[in-house]
């Protein structure tokens, strides 16, 4: 039972430790394109795709932004933790 309880403990330890040394970042994304609707999901995953090419993973979206000029122009910027 003491083993059971001390295998219990260092896996608790580590996990929280492991969280301890992940970091939040901030990471942006832009997309164009002649509809609104895909270059925000252009932006979105232009955006996600930077988060998990650190290695992490996407949080929350913090900011959208859309623009009309010849085409929509997108940008999006979300929270990532990356280890």
């Amino acid at each position: 039972m003491k083993r059971y309880s001390l295998v219990i403990a260092s896996a608790l330890l580590l996990s929280f430790s492991g969280a301890a040394l992940a970091a939040v970042v901030t990471v942006s994304g832009s997309g164009q394109s002649y509809d609104s609707g895909t270059a925000m999901a252009n932006a979105r995953a232009d955006a996600i795709a930077k988060c998990t090419a650190r290695g992490g993973t996407p949080l929350e979206e913090v900011y959208s932004h859309m623009t009309r000029a010849s085409l929509w122009l997108a940008s999006v910027v979300i929270r990532c933790e990356v280890p």
